[in-house]
């Protein structure tokens, strides 16, 4: 384990290392997502650093520590044999999600508002997301066309699709979900509306997405997850929240329509 190696290999570790380990203690679960040059900028250390940390532990470089980690990381959810008692296996993560809505919940309010204020003053509002942010992109797209207009969702596709962005307007906004790892094709759309002058409001954690510096405005939220892979709880939450915000200032008319028309069609069973 990481851990044991860093303890087998205190007394060899210089200042750095020392700095290095306690940070990548503290992020094992971002650790299969953090590039090398990520850590070192965030440390203010040179990438190289990294690589020799990795391999005073022993590794052949930091991709052999990152595939040890996610080891750990997916045996921590593996079913235990024999059944043991107590707490079950997934204990963990639920503490993990209540930790990570806990951080969502101390998002400024003031900040969550101006985001809200955004999209409800926006002409057009276009939402995209890749790969594991793709499912919370298409809520937030589902619940902001429920309480407000041209709401248009966007994929990948429309990298090859032209058409897709014939609209797009300096009055726009784009809502642009990305999570480690970071998905070249939002990046890619992002800077393509950026390009044309239309603000950006990004949802991420707190990693450094290419996207972050061409953003108007940036919520962080943590998709912290005891797996390999992320969590999308908190960001379904802040869609949620950013919903109701955008509701308060575009009023529920277009809300209690939809409702209405959907009894008219019995589009539910009673």
């Amino acid at each position: 384990m990481l851990a044991e190696r860093i303890r087998d290999h205190a007394g060899s570790l210089s200042k750095t290392d020392r700095l290095i380990a306690e940070h990548l203690l503290e992020h094992r679960e971002e650790l299969p997502f953090l590039r090398a040059a990520e850590i070192a900028e965030r440390l203010g250390v040179s990438a190289a650093s990294i690589t020799r940390f990795a391999q005073r532990l022993g590794f052949d470089g930091y991709p052999r520590l990152q595939d040890e980690v996610r080891l750990e990381l997916r045996a921590a959810l593996a079913p235990p044999t024999p059944p043991t008692q107590g707490e079950g296996r997934f204990a963990h993560l639920w503490e993990r999600e209540l930790q990570n809505l806990e951080a969502l919940r101390r998002l400024p309010e003031d900040l969550l508002d101006g985001a809200a204020r955004m999209i409800a003053d926006a002409a057009n509002v276009w939402v995209i997301g890749g790969r594991a942010s793709q499912a919370p992109a298409e809520m937030l797209a589902y619940s902001l066309g429920r309480v407000r207009d041209r709401v248009r969702p966007l994929h990948a596709s429309a990298l090859h699709e032209a058409e897709a962005l014939l609209d797009l307007g300096r009055g726009d906004l784009l809502v642009a979900l990305s999570f480690r790892r970071y998905s070249s094709s939002t990046a890619r759309i992002g800077r393509l509306f950026a390009e044309r002058d239309v603000p950006i409001l990004l949802i991420t954690d707190d990693g450094n997405p290419s996207l972050a510096g061409l953003a108007k405005l940036v919520l962080r939220v943590s998709s912290k997850a005891p797996g390999a892979l992320p969590s999308m709880t908190a960001a379904t939450s802040l869609s949620l929240a950013l919903t109701l915000g955008v509701l308060g200032y575009c009023g529920g008319d277009r809300l209690e329509a939809g409702e209405q028309l959907s009894r008219e069609l019995h589009a539910f069973e009673d």
